[in-house]
Protein backbone atom coordinates (compact mmCIF):
# COMPACT_ATOMS: atom_id res chain seq x y z
CA UNK A 1 0.00 0.00 0.00
CA UNK A 2 1.38 3.17 -0.85
CA UNK A 3 -0.01 6.78 0.80
CA UNK A 4 0.43 9.63 -1.34
CA UNK A 5 -0.33 12.24 1.42
CA UNK A 6 -1.18 16.36 0.49
CA UNK A 7 -2.20 18.67 3.02
CA UNK A 8 -4.85 21.22 1.93
CA UNK A 9 -6.35 24.37 2.23
CA UNK A 10 -9.18 23.81 0.21
CA UNK A 11 -9.47 20.51 -1.98
CA UNK A 12 -12.79 19.85 -4.03
CA UNK A 13 -13.76 17.09 -6.80
CA UNK A 14 -16.86 16.08 -8.80
CA UNK A 15 -17.31 12.92 -10.09
CA UNK A 16 -18.29 12.73 -14.23
CA UNK A 17 -18.10 9.11 -15.19
CA UNK A 18 -18.13 5.72 -14.09
CA UNK A 19 -15.38 2.97 -15.66
CA UNK A 20 -16.68 -0.28 -15.75
CA UNK A 21 -15.42 -1.01 -11.81
CA UNK A 22 -17.13 1.54 -10.30
CA UNK A 23 -18.82 1.66 -6.95
CA UNK A 24 -23.03 2.59 -7.55
CA UNK A 25 -23.86 6.53 -6.93
CA UNK A 26 -27.32 7.78 -7.23
CA UNK A 27 -27.21 9.79 -10.11
CA UNK A 28 -27.95 13.04 -8.18
CA UNK A 29 -24.24 12.81 -7.06
CA UNK A 30 -22.87 12.78 -10.60
CA UNK A 31 -21.34 16.47 -11.24
CA UNK A 32 -22.00 17.82 -8.21
CA UNK A 33 -18.66 19.76 -6.52
CA UNK A 34 -17.81 18.82 -3.07
CA UNK A 35 -15.70 20.68 -1.16
CA UNK A 36 -13.03 20.12 1.56
CA UNK A 37 -11.37 23.00 4.18
CA UNK A 38 -8.16 22.30 6.15
CA UNK A 39 -8.24 18.88 5.12
CA UNK A 40 -5.82 15.91 4.21
CA UNK A 41 -5.73 14.35 0.92
CA UNK A 42 -4.73 10.97 0.71
CA UNK A 43 -4.16 9.06 -2.38
CA UNK A 44 -3.99 5.42 -1.29
CA UNK A 45 -2.52 2.61 -3.73
CA UNK A 46 -4.04 -0.65 -3.20
CA UNK A 47 -2.19 -4.21 -3.75
CA UNK A 48 -2.71 -7.48 -3.54
CA UNK A 49 -2.50 -8.33 0.41
CA UNK A 50 -3.14 -5.15 2.01
CA UNK A 51 -5.54 -6.12 3.98
CA UNK A 52 -2.87 -6.85 6.82
CA UNK A 53 -1.14 -3.65 6.32
CA UNK A 54 -4.59 -1.55 7.01
CA UNK A 55 -3.49 -0.85 10.95
CA UNK A 56 -0.13 0.12 10.34
CA UNK A 57 -1.27 2.85 7.48
CA UNK A 58 -4.21 4.17 10.05
CA UNK A 59 -1.68 4.54 12.47
CA UNK A 60 0.66 6.30 9.86
CA UNK A 61 -2.06 8.23 8.74
CA UNK A 62 -3.28 9.59 12.44
CA UNK A 63 0.59 10.63 13.07
CA UNK A 64 0.64 13.09 9.51
CA UNK A 65 -2.98 14.36 10.39
CA UNK A 66 -1.52 15.53 13.88
CA UNK A 67 1.42 16.74 11.99
CA UNK A 68 -0.48 19.01 9.80
CA UNK A 69 -3.54 19.85 12.34
CA UNK A 70 -6.04 18.67 9.10
CA UNK A 71 -10.13 18.62 10.36
CA UNK A 72 -10.54 16.88 7.60
CA UNK A 73 -9.70 13.35 5.85
CA UNK A 74 -10.21 12.68 2.21
CA UNK A 75 -9.43 9.11 0.93
CA UNK A 76 -9.27 8.39 -2.91
CA UNK A 77 -8.33 5.39 -3.49
CA UNK A 78 -6.98 2.80 -6.27
CA UNK A 79 -6.02 -0.89 -7.39
CA UNK A 80 -2.15 -1.10 -8.04
CA UNK A 81 -1.48 -3.84 -9.66
CA UNK A 82 1.47 -2.89 -11.83
CA UNK A 83 4.17 -4.82 -9.13
CA UNK A 84 1.55 -8.16 -8.56
CA UNK A 85 4.19 -10.21 -11.06
CA UNK A 86 7.27 -8.83 -8.69
CA UNK A 87 5.34 -9.93 -5.32
CA UNK A 88 3.50 -13.16 -6.44
CA UNK A 89 5.41 -14.76 -9.42
CA UNK A 90 4.25 -14.46 -13.08
CA UNK A 91 2.47 -17.91 -13.08
CA UNK A 92 0.09 -16.48 -10.34
CA UNK A 93 -3.52 -16.39 -11.62
CA UNK A 94 -5.02 -12.90 -11.32
CA UNK A 95 -8.89 -12.22 -10.72
CA UNK A 96 -9.72 -8.93 -11.53
CA UNK A 97 -13.39 -9.39 -9.25
CA UNK A 98 -10.78 -10.46 -6.62
CA UNK A 99 -8.36 -7.57 -6.72
CA UNK A 100 -11.13 -5.06 -6.83
CA UNK A 101 -12.99 -6.65 -3.67
CA UNK A 102 -9.49 -6.27 -1.76
CA UNK A 103 -9.08 -2.71 -2.91
CA UNK A 104 -12.63 -1.69 -2.40
CA UNK A 105 -12.20 -3.69 1.65
CA UNK A 106 -9.03 -1.95 2.21
CA UNK A 107 -10.11 1.74 1.75
CA UNK A 108 -13.15 0.86 3.68
CA UNK A 109 -11.64 -0.93 6.81
CA UNK A 110 -9.17 2.35 6.66
CA UNK A 111 -11.91 4.83 6.42
CA UNK A 112 -13.36 2.74 9.24
CA UNK A 113 -10.91 2.74 11.38
CA UNK A 114 -9.71 6.25 11.25
CA UNK A 115 -13.17 7.42 11.92
CA UNK A 116 -13.33 4.60 15.36
CA UNK A 117 -9.98 6.90 15.96
CA UNK A 118 -11.90 10.45 16.20
CA UNK A 119 -11.73 11.75 12.45
CA UNK A 120 -13.69 12.62 10.34
CA UNK A 121 -13.29 10.75 6.84
CA UNK A 122 -14.78 11.28 3.53
CA UNK A 123 -14.10 8.14 1.11
CA UNK A 124 -14.35 9.41 -2.47
CA UNK A 125 -16.40 7.03 -4.95
CA UNK A 126 -13.80 4.19 -6.23
CA UNK A 127 -13.96 3.34 -10.15
CA UNK A 128 -15.08 6.96 -11.15
CA UNK A 129 -13.53 9.71 -13.33
CA UNK A 130 -13.01 13.10 -11.39
CA UNK A 131 -12.55 16.57 -11.81
CA UNK A 132 -9.98 17.45 -8.68
CA UNK A 133 -8.67 21.03 -7.61
CA UNK A 134 -6.52 21.47 -4.56
CA UNK A 135 -5.32 24.33 -2.99
CA UNK A 136 -1.93 22.58 -1.36
CA UNK A 137 -0.22 23.97 1.75
CA UNK A 138 3.28 24.93 1.93
CA UNK A 139 5.62 23.37 4.52
CA UNK A 140 6.73 20.89 6.79
CA UNK A 141 4.54 17.34 6.22
CA UNK A 142 2.08 19.02 3.31
CA UNK A 143 3.26 16.25 0.93
CA UNK A 144 4.33 13.24 1.86
CA UNK A 145 5.01 9.64 0.22
CA UNK A 146 4.70 6.65 2.41
CA UNK A 147 5.17 2.96 1.17
CA UNK A 148 3.24 1.05 4.21
CA UNK A 149 4.51 -2.20 3.34
CA UNK A 150 8.19 -1.06 3.75
CA UNK A 151 8.15 2.15 6.37
CA UNK A 152 5.37 1.05 8.80
CA UNK A 153 8.63 -0.50 10.78
CA UNK A 154 9.96 2.95 11.21
CA UNK A 155 6.56 4.61 12.07
CA UNK A 156 6.18 1.96 14.71
CA UNK A 157 9.04 2.94 16.20
CA UNK A 158 8.65 6.56 16.97
CA UNK A 159 5.36 5.72 18.97
CA UNK A 160 2.03 6.95 19.38
CA UNK A 161 2.81 9.53 22.05
CA UNK A 162 2.52 12.33 19.33
CA UNK A 163 -1.11 11.95 18.64
CA UNK A 164 -4.51 10.95 20.98
CA UNK A 165 -7.98 10.48 19.32
CA UNK A 166 -8.19 13.78 17.42
CA UNK A 167 -6.96 16.51 19.62
CA UNK A 168 -6.95 19.46 17.30
CA UNK A 169 -10.64 18.95 16.84
CA UNK A 170 -11.63 18.31 20.57
CA UNK A 171 -14.00 21.28 21.66
CA UNK A 172 -15.08 21.66 25.55
CA UNK A 173 -18.29 20.40 26.27
CA UNK A 174 -21.06 23.33 27.20
CA UNK A 175 -21.33 22.86 30.93
CA UNK A 176 -17.82 22.88 31.61
CA UNK A 177 -15.70 25.48 33.59
CA UNK A 178 -12.13 26.55 32.84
Amino acid sequence: MRIFSSRCHRFEYRVTAASPCAVGLEPSDIGVTKPFFDCLLLLVGVERGDLALTGSAVDIVKRIAAQTSSSYIVIDGFAQWAEDDELLGPTTEFDVLASLADALDVLADLAERLEERGELVHLMPFGWSKIRRADVMDGQWTQHVTDVRRDAPAWARRGRSGWSLAPRMRVPCAGSRH
